[in-house]
């Protein structure tokens, strides 16, 4: 029986994917992690502007940042930790949760990339964190390229002012495979309709929305997530659509690169797939109740 603790397990299988995939990879993930970390960071800015009381806010640590966006949202999370490239302290890491959880209760969560310090690994199971789910990171280059127009039907356009929430019900409709959405629900998501370095889009069957997505950047990289299409007007070619014209609008801001991330085996990767991504890297979701 071997007398290896799991963090010590976990942390060497993480040393091991460094060593495997390489010091290139690596420097492409802390690009990508990092800048995913200025355009959450907008994000949070925006909820602070937009509602002063949230005590939205983010913070540099341990190589990454750590954002709170109010309890319950997607958003309030550690991201890019233990990119620095130096261990990670058991203090860094009270800092970090502190700022995730400012009264001191509720969920910790954070995103493990497989070339963080291998020191994050041993605390967070020490801390009792355990793996929530699995994220693929996708890249493709953006080159000069024609992409395809959308099918004749649909209108890819952005949102305009004042469209924010009904692009909201839209995009959670799709994500909940349901016409009805909370109203909290919009409200945890509306701060990314009006940060810096975002921009939302619709994709329109005449006059009617049927889906939509989001487009962030920083650094060079545009990130394509956020999209969702309503149940009932799938099939038609609008995730593929929104794709493309996302691509396009981040070659015109002046990207090299485009980012997203799924679960696998949906149907999100697939239309990575279709569209040039390929895997970067795979990372886990930690939380800790």
């Amino acid at each position: 029986m071997s007398g290896r603790s799991g963090g010590e397990d976990l942390a060497r299988q993480v040393d091991a994917a460094q060593s495997i995939l390489g010091s290139a990879a690596a420097r492409e993930a802390v690009r990508l992690e990092r800048a995913l970390g200025r355009c959450c960071t907008a994000i949070a800015e925006a909820m602070a502007r937009l509602d002063p009381r949230s005590g939205a806010a983010a913070r540099a640590v341990t190589g990454g940042v750590a954002i709170f966006a109010g309890r319950g949202s997607p958003l309030t999370q550690g991201l890019g930790i233990g990119l620095g490239g130096v261990a990670v302290t058991a203090a860094e890491l009270d800092a970090l949760e502190a700022h995730l959880c400012p009264d001191g209760s509720g969920s910790r969560q954070l995103e493990l990339c497989p070339f963080a310090d291998p020191s994050v690994a041993t605390l967070l199971a020490a801390r009792g964190y355990r793996v929530h789910e699995w994220q693929l990171v996708w890249t493709r280059a953006l080159g000069d390229e024609t992409l395809a127009p959308p099918p004749p039907e649909l209108t890819i356009r952005r949102v305009r002012a004042g469209e924010e929430e009904r692009f909201f019900r839209v995009v959670l409709a799709g994500f909940l495979e349901s016409e009805e959405v909370p109203e909290e629900a919009i409200a945890l998501l509306r701060p990314s309709g009006f940060a810096d370095g975002h921009e939302l889009y619709f994709a329109l069957l005449g006059d009617e929305p049927i889906g939509g997505a989001s487009l962030s950047w920083a650094d060079g990289v545009a990130f394509v997530n956020g999209s969702g299409v309503r149940p009932a007007f799938r099939r038609r070619g609008a995730q593929g659509a929104l794709i493309r014209a996302r691509l396009e609008r981040a070659r015109a801001l002046g990207c090299d690169l485009a980012c997203s991330s799924t679960l696998p085996g949906t149907a999100s990767r697939r239309n990575m797939e279709r569209h040039g991504f390929r895997v970067a890297y795979p990372k886990l979701v930690m939380l800790k109740d």
